[in-house]
C-alpha cells in the first residue's frame, strides 16, 4: 500500500519514468513482503526476470537494498534465489513535527524504525526566527549519525499546509503564509518535504502500520488539535484548497468554543482545554496533563470525571465520522488516546453506542504511541522515497554539502 504524492519534477525521458516506476514497484513489494528472492519479486510485480535483476542491482548500488544470503531457503540454487531486503543500515530520513507547544524531531531508517528523537518547546517569535532555531537544533541532532546518508527532512505541522508550494498557515502559532520549506532548506542544506501533521501520521500507518491493506482507512488524531485523514486504495484524499477540519464537529458537550458555539469537538477534547478546566475546578494545581493523569490514577473524582468525559466525546466523534465515511478500518492516534489507556474502554463503548453500522470491531490503536509525531514527520519523506526512489535520491545528492556535517 503506497501513499500517492505529487510527482517530483524529474525532467527525464519516458525510459527514466519506466525505470522509476519499476524501482518503486520492487521497493514497495519488498517493504511489504521482504526479504524476497529475485524470482519472487518477478512473480509478485509481474516484471520480467531481466528487468528485476537490473533494477535490484541498481537499488543495491544505491544502498536501498542489500542481499541477505543467510536467508536462502534450503535446497535453493543460483543467485536468483538469494533474498534481498530493505537496507536499514545506510540511508535515513529526518522528521520535524512542529506542534503548538512542543516540537519533536527524529531520525528513522527505511522501515520507519526510530533511531532517535528529541523534543523542545516550540520557539516563540517570528516564524523565521522559530524555524531558524529549530533548524539549528536539528543540525546538532543529526551530527550524532555521521555514517548515515540523510536524504532530507520531512516537516509536519498543524494548520493549513500547501504541500506543493511548501507554504503553511498556522493560526495558533500566529504564522501566516510562511514559506516553511524554503526556510528549512536554506537553514539545513537538506531537501524538505512539508505536509500537514495528520496526513503525515496517516502516511505512517499506510507504510508501516499493522493494519494490512484495507480498501479504505480513516485515521483519527486527537491531542492539542483534532483531525482526520482518509485513504482509499492506499491514496490519501486531498481536497481542493484548504484542508477540511473536524474541529467544530458537534459532539453535544457544554463546552464553549472560541467560534462562539457550544459543543465543538476540539474545544471539548483538546489537551489545553481539559487541563485548564481541571485547574479552574481545583482538581490540579496548574494546567498540566501529567498532573491530571496522576490525580486520576490516585482516584481523584474530578480528574477521573474529566478523562472519562473526554474519552466518551472522542468515541462519539469517531462513531459519527465512521457512519459518514464507512471505512474498512479506523485507526486512532494522538496522545489523547495513546496516553490514556485506562479510558480506552470508555472511548470504544461510546463509539459502539454512537455508530449505527455493524462491525464496531474495526477500530485499531496506532502502534506508534508517543513517538507518532517524530515517525510521522519522517514518513512524509519516506513515502516520497518509496514512490519515486530514483528522483528523491537524485535530489538529495544534488543538495551538495550539507551544513549538518
Amino acid at each position: 500500500m503506497t501513499t500517492i504524492l505529487p510527482e517530483p519534477d524529474q525532467g527525464g525521458s519516458r525510459a527514466d519514468s519506466i525505470r522509476e516506476s519499476n524501482a518503486a514497484a520492487i521497493l514497495s513489494t519488498i517493504r511489504r513482503s521482504g526479504p524476497l528472492s529475485r524470482a519472487a519479486i518477478a512473480r509478485l510485480t509481474s516484471l520480467s526476470m531481466p528487468t528485476v535483476s537490473r533494477q535490484v542491482g541498481a537499488l543495491i548500488e544505491l544502498r536501498l537494498l542489500h542481499e541477505v544470503p543467510d536467508q536462502v531457503p534450503n535446497g535453493a540454487v543460483g543467485r536468483p534465489r538469494v533474498p534481498v531486503d530493505i537496507n536499514n543500515d545506510v540511508i535515513a530520513a529526518c522528521g520535524v513535527h512542529i506542534g503548538v507547544t512542543t516540537t519533536t524531531y527524529g531520525l528513522t531508517n527505511l522501515r520507519g524504525g526510530l533511531l532517535g528523537s528529541e523534543r523542545i518547546a516550540t520557539p516563540g517569535g517570528s516564524p523565521e526566527d522559530a524555524l531558524a532555531h529549530i533548524a539549528g537544533r536539528v543540525r546538532a541532532f543529526l551530527r550524532r549519525w555521521p555514517r548515515r546518508n540523510i536524504i532530507g527532512i520531512g516537516a509536519a505541522t498543524g494548520g493549513q499546509v500547501d504541500t506543493a508550494r511548501g507554504v503553511l498557515e498556522h493560526d495558533r502559532l500566529g504564522w501566516h503564509t510562511v514559506p516553511g520549506r524554503v526556510l528549512l532548506e536554506r537553514a539545513t542544506g537538506l531537501p524538505v518535504h512539508l505536509d500537514g501533521h495528520v496526513p503525515a501520521m496517516a502516511s505512517a500507518e499506510l507504510l508501516f502500520g499493522p493494519g494490512g491493506e484495507p480498501e479504505s482507512m480513516l485515521y483519527f488524531y486527537a491531542r492539542q488539535v483534532v483531525g482526520i485523514a482518509l485513504a482509499v486504495r492506499g491514496q490519501l484524499h486531498r481536497g481542493p484548497g484548504h484542508a477540511g477540519t473536524i474541529a467544530h464537529l458537534a459532539v453535544g458537550s457544554e463546552v464553549r468554543c472560541p467560534c462562539g458555539k457550544t459543543g465543538c469537538l476540539e474545544a471539548t477534547v483538546a489537551e489545553q482545554g481539559v487541563v485548564r478546566e481541571a485547574a479552574r475546578d481545583g482538581v490540579i494545581s496548574k494546567p498540566d496533563i501529567r498532573l491530571l493523569r496522576a490525580a486520576a490514577e490516585a482516584g481523584e473524582p474530578g480528574a477521573v470525571r474529566l478523562l472519562v468525559d473526554r474519552a466518551r466525546m472522542l468515541g462519539r466523534a469517531v462513531g459519527i465520522l465512521r457512519d459518514i465515511i464507512n471505512p474498512d478500518l479506523v485507526v486512532l492516534g494522538g496522545q489523547a488516546i495513546t496516553d490514556a489507556p485506562d479510558y480506552l474502554d470508555e472511548l470504544l463503548d461510546s463509539f459502539a453506542a454512537t455508530s449505527t453500522l455493524p462491525g464496531t470491531d474495526l477500530v485499531e490503536i496506532t502502534r506508534f504511541g508517543p513517538d507518532v509525531q517524530a515517525i510521522a514527520a519522517c514518513t512524509g519523506l519516506l513515502a516520497q522515497l518509496y514512490q519515486y526512489p530514483l528522483s528523491v535520491l537524485a535530489k538529495a545528492n544534488r543538495g551538495g554539502t550539507s551544513p549538518v556535517h
